[in-house]
């Protein structure tokens, strides 16, 4: 190795080494100068770190999984020792001095002077970036250090404490220290809140007396109350409730610049009576200028016009008209049923102006997939409004694939899948959607106790037809459900599902009905959901396994018999956890009730109908129930903790003993009780599942209980968030008591808690803004079929070992768990 290889090795390690331990070079000229470190904020009880914090503008260089460690700097560092600014200062000179040039010879030649333009612009860009920025290693791997400023954390502590008084704390102070070490200063501020100041009295001052009705009927909606303390984030809610009250109610020109408010802070103690500094507050509301009120506007009349497709002149199409209750309709090229669009048009003429109506039209018809967007305006000449909606629609035709691996646990190798979709949007004119999905999937599971590979395959295809509207006998625009996003979907799909155990398929026929009134609610009403299944093969020692249930009183062998499945099934969603990634204060419910072989009661002659075109079939009678809730508590930006419980039951009866296999419920995997393998838990403290040749079944269930708690916080900033999560899963399945059966997995309340399965352990989880890998590493704790604490039996030199009695178990999943 030559001496000039030597002497860049030897940079190369000290400028590593010395961003590792966060110390950067300094020259003469920043010899005093020091590196910025963390921000520490002590004192405050009322207002949370995390709105201090996002008041500092400076941040210290990025660590490595939170420690003392700086890659960033040191790649940038690194970036240094072949960097010359010099050179790059005097190459972006020359590259603007010769665009001049060739500027002023061409000066005459338009077309020529805009290539000339076009590429020099990119090429002094470049310059311009490597002169000020440095070169890509500085730029796009590296960070600049980040050099400590008092008057910075000067700047900051002010900020702090205006954003106290804006908060009510008027007699806050906030002070500043700085620690040294390793050449980096720690800024420490010391808040002192004191006591808040509270509102006293609230009212209001409103010129327009329309106004002032409307705003003394809907006063119980205000956010400034007496004995509050003083928010400034509560007037600023004040002035948008304001706005939005009048805006729906026709008074379009109305913004909250019309709404100002007038503090009395000069009232003394005596005069409250209380040891807390009080003001009083009026709201007031203005008149435009020179005008003795605010003009409320009805619409006159509603425009909807379809633009031709992107990228072609209007000239190549024909405009058809046509209206529809009071709504113009103009269509260039492609046409749309008026009657449907006057379902998802919430503006009408006649009626008042309403903000709420504009944005709901809006969202109505992004939710058809039929427009690439939406826009619409409105011209209020002479007080009266004429609105006007433009789209352009999507492709009529959308072919889409996806490839990719399919993995949900370590114990699996990942499999190749394939995704196919073909979209016909528009079929009949009506906004209607067919879609046609093709999917395919290969995954090899291994044994429970052997190291075999046993291969699982799943093929499906399903049809689709979405109605934006509810096709029922009666018509049901009476029932005015167009503000509801109404929808009707009839389905066909063919599911082939060949596994080690067996071998299945089954054919589905399904008519839904959805209703969605807001944004947090969904409804979901199937009055039609046909299946036909059959079982074509059964691995024998599988097989056994089921003869022996059957003698034992478990009749779970009939869910594995040609069948024919009918039921009526109902789901209700509320969720208000809409920001994702973003922790907030919200919750999630989902309840379902489904009844099997309903029909089968009311019309006793169709079960031999049926046999008659489809041969021998098992049907079945059961009634299925469900609810899902979870709650989220955000901790601070970055942190938050949720928690979930899981519950369900299904119950067969009539001319069934059990329910179909797909209806029962199982524990464990990676949404479940992550500490156990996919749908292998319970039954209850039943012994695990294993045929005769070590392979590991599922353990259906007919009544689940299960409840997860996880704290999710942020962890260090990598090519994306990464971040952690601990969790401590708890739960199981059981069979519901029969008269003939007597088995462990059986429910029986006098042994309840001891068959709770425990299970803890921590997640990493990467978000990359698009979606969000995860890995949980689940334990268990409480071992239901041993009845016994099974932390101690881990072993540490064989942690992934399945054949343990405890491991650690690795489950992968995109998204998070819930």
């Amino acid at each position: 190795m030559n001496s000039k290889r030597c002497v860049l090795l030897i940079c190369f390690i000290s400028l590593f080494l010395a961003g590792l331990s966060g110390c950067a070079p300094q020259s003469v000229t920043e010899s005093r100068r020091y590196l910025l470190g963390i921000s520490t904020i002590k004192g405050n009880k009322v207002i949370k770190d995390d709105e201090l914090e996002s008041l500092i503008p400076q941040q210290p260089n990025r660590r490595f999984l939170g420690l003392p460690i700086f890659p960033y700097l040191a790649l940038y560092q690194v970036g240094q020792v072949a960097y010359d600014r010099e050179e790059k200062q005097r190459k972006l000179s020359e590259v603007t001095q010769e665009y001049q040039q060739q500027s002023a010879l061409y000066a005459d030649d338009l077309e020529k002077l805009k290539r000339i333009q076009r590429r020099y612009g990119k090429k002094i860009e470049k310059a311009r970036r490597r002169a000020e920025e440095g070169n890509f290693t500085m730029r796009v791997l590296g960070e600049a250090p980040v050099y400590f400023n008092e008057p910075d954390a000067g700047r900051n502590a002010e900020k702090m404490r205006n954003y106290l008084f804006n908060n009510g704390f008027f007699f806050s102070t906030v002070t500043h220290t700085t620690d040294t070490t390793f050449q980096r200063i720690r800024v420490n501020y010391r808040v002192s809140e004191n006591r808040p100041t509270l509102l006293r009295n609230v009212g209001y001052r409103v010129r327009d007396n329309r106004i002032d009705s409307l705003l003394i009927s809907t006063k119980t909606g205000t956010t400034l109350l007496p004995r509050q303390r003083y928010d400034g984030d509560a007037f600023e809610a004040e002035r948008v409730r304001i706005e939005t009250l009048l805006r729906n109610n026709g008074y379009y020109g109305f913004s909250r610049q019309y709404v100002t408010f007038i503090v009395n802070d000069t009232i003394t103690a005596p005069a409250t009576d209380s040891l807390y500094k009080q003001v009083d507050i009026i709201v007031r509301v203005e008149n435009p200028p020179g005008q003795t009120g605010h003009t409320p506007y009805a619409v006159e009349t509603v425009t909807f016009e379809v633009l031709p497709p992107a990228g072609y002149p209007d000239s190549l199409f024909r405009k058809d008209t046509a209206s529809w209750n009071g709504i113009n309709y103009i269509f260039s090229g492609r046409r749309f049923s008026p009657r449907i669009l006057n379902s998802k048009i919430r503006v009408r003429s006649g009626q008042l102006y309403s903000q709420d109506a504009e944005r709901l039209t809006q969202r109505q018809l992004a939710l058809t997939d039929q427009f690439r967007f939406v826009n619409y305006s409105f011209d209020s000449t002479g007080n009266r409004l004429h609105g006007h909606f433009r789209a352009i629609p999507l492709d009529k035709y959308q072919l889409s694939a996806d490839l990719g691996l399919n993995v949900i646990q370590i114990q699996q190798t990942p499999g190749p899948f394939a995704n196919f979709s073909y979209k016909i949007r528009n079929v009949f004119n009506g906004l209607e959607n067919f879609e046609i999905n093709l999917r395919g999937g290969i995954e090899a599971v291994t044994g429970f106790s052997d190291a075999r590979l046993y291969r699982s395959q799943e093929f499906s295809l399903n049809t689709s037809l979405l109605f934006p509207q509810l096709l029922v006998p009666i018509g049901a625009e009476r029932y005015q459900l167009g503000r509801f996003t109404p929808s009707t979907q009839v389905g066909l799909g063919y599911n082939y599902v060949n596994r080690p155990e067996y071998t299945r398929t089954s054919v589905k026929s399904a008519l839904t009905y959805s209703l969605q009134p807001s944004l947090t609610r969904f409804y979901n009403l199937s009055i039609i959901d046909l299946n036909i299944i059959n079982t074509s093969r059964l691995n024998p020692s599988f097989r056994n396994l089921l003869d022996t249930l059957q003698l034992q009183g478990n009749n779970l062998i009939n869910s594995f018999r040609k069948s024919f499945v009918s039921d009526i099934n109902f789901s209700y969603v509320y969720n208000t956890n809409t920001f994702l990634g973003v922790p907030i204060k919200a919750q999630y419910l989902r309840l379902a009730v489904e009844s099997g072989g309903t029909t089968l009661g009311l019309f006793p002659g169709q079960q031999k109908l049926i046999q008659g075109l489809f041969g021998d079939l098992q049907f079945f009678q059961y009634i299925r129930l469900n609810a899902d809730y979870r709650r989220y508590w955000p901790i601070n930006s970055r942190a938050s903790f949720v928690a979930r419980i899981n519950t369900g039951s299904v119950h067969s009866y009539g001319v069934s003993s059990v329910p179909p296999y797909e209806k029962y419920f199982f524990a464990g995997g990676s949404n479940s009780i992550r500490a156990w393998l996919p749908r292998r838990l319970g039954p209850g403290s039943a012994r695990p599942r294993i045929t005769s040749s070590n392979l590991s079944v599922e353990a259906p269930g007919e009544f689940l209980l299960e409840g997860n708690l996880e704290y999710r916080g942020f962890l260090a900033e990598f090519f994306g968030n990464l971040n952690y999560a601990l969790f401590l899963d708890a739960g199981n399945v059981w069979n519901l008591p029969r008269a003939s059966s007597d088995s462990p997995g059986d429910l029986d309340w006098t042994s309840f808690t001891s068959e709770i399965a425990v299970g803890t352990g921590f997640g990493i989880r990467y978000d990359f803004s698009y979606f969000v890998l995860r890995f949980d590493f689940g334990v268990k704790v409480y071992d239901p079929y041993l009845k016994d604490f099974v932390l101690d039996d881990l072993n540490r030199r064989r942690l992934f070992d399945t054949r343990q009695p405890n491991f650690l178990n690795l489950n992968l999943g995109v998204g998070y768990p819930f």
